[in-house]
């Protein structure tokens, strides 16, 4: 008898094939009838029946283990190569695109990420530079600053109304002013600058004009020429003229100013109002200085002391103060803002 399944032949009564072990008698499709072997040609020896049976086997096998094959195959597209823990994919058989989970991953890595949009910065209002009267660094810059101009009156009424603007260019009778101002600053704070003596047409003082020019840069962030410091002119109210000349690196003056022409007098600044781009307009009030004070006889110490201990340091008179205005422009310094006037003593 022979096995229905492998077609293995078997002793007549075997109850399970020995080569497949498939129960013997059992129904299975019934194969197709073998062809017969074809008649050995002349002088070869004839084909052995079970050589066929052989390649049946054989056959069968090779099928099996393809499927095999291919059963593994499927699964080792899903997991990966076993026990490589290798995280490269292999795309399932039978599938064009991959699995779901493997497009996300595809789709995650082919397109780039969006990019995040950074919050936008608040816009900046006013200044960069901050004008705090409650530092008291700031506060005795501002009013040392201010004093320095209000002990010639520069800030109301330097010989003539129409005060200092330097924000629309200057005339002449602003650098007019400029020069007598700092002219007078050097004579009340810093006499040596001034050298005396018998100079031709007639002069007696003279100072240098890039003394002149680092002072008026320092505190208005202007300079001028030997032109602009050169003028001839008789003040209102004065008889006599007033004259100087820029030559040769020297600023000469005919008329001769002592310490003492002026009443000197300090500032006390109590207001700022931020007009942006580091401008600001400062309020302050003016108190002249008792005992003939300046500020360069003023400890620096002084100018930061509240309103009352400034009044008593300076040895002033609270009542004879007055309120002024000015614009200046400010810079970040060493500690505190530093300044430069724009603007003072200008009326409407």
């Amino acid at each position: 008898m022979f096995c229905a399944k492998c077609g293995s032949e078997m002793p007549d009564g075997t109850d399970f094939c020995t080569n497949c072990g498939a129960r013997m008698g059992a129904a299975f499709p019934a194969a197709a009838p073998a062809e017969p072997a074809p008649m050995p040609a002349a002088g070869m020896p004839p084909v052995q029946k079970r050589s066929h049976k052989r390649a049946v086997i054989i056959g069968m096998c090779v099928v099996g283990v393809l499927a095999a094959g291919g059963a593994a195959l499927a699964l080792t597209g899903v997991l990966g190569p076993l026990g490589q823990g290798n995280s490269s994919q292999i795309t399932v058989l039978g599938s064009d695109e991959g699995s779901a989970e493997h497009k996300d991953k595809g789709s995650a890595k082919e397109k780039p990420a969006e990019e995040q949009e950074e919050p936008e910065e608040p816009e900046q209002t006013g200044s960069s530079v901050k004008v705090d009267l409650n530092d008291q660094a700031t506060y005795a810059a501002a009013n040392l600053f201010l004093s320095n101009f209000t002990e010639e009156h520069f800030d109301r009424d330097w010989y003539q109304a129409g005060g200092f603007d330097s924000t629309d260019g200057l005339s002449d009778d602003e650098k007019y002013k400029l020069v007598k101002f700092i002219w007078c600053h050097f004579i009340d704070n810093a006499p040596y600058r001034i050298e005396k003596g018998d100079y031709d047409n007639g002069n007696s003082q003279r100072v240098a004009t890039d003394v002149i020019n680092r002072e008026l840069n320092r505190l208005t962030g202007l300079t001028l020429s030997d032109a602009d410091m050169t003028y001839d002119r008789t003040p209102e109210g004065q008889a006599i003229p007033d004259s100087a000349e820029a030559h040769d690196g020297y600023l000469y003056l005919k008329q001769e100013y002592g310490q003492g022409n002026y009443n000197p007098s300090c500032a006390i600044v109590t207001g700022a109002t931020d007009l942006g781009d580091n401008i600001y307009e400062l309020t302050y009030e003016v108190y002249s200085a008792g005992g003939a004070l300046l500020p360069s006889d003023i400890p620096e110490s002084a100018y930061g002391l509240p309103k009352d201990q400034f009044i008593a340091a300076i040895q002033a008179d609270a009542s004879r103060g007055r309120t002024e205005t000015c614009t200046v422009r400010v810079a970040q310094g060493d500690g505190a803002p530093t300044f430069t006037l724009l603007k003072m003593g200008v009326y409407d």
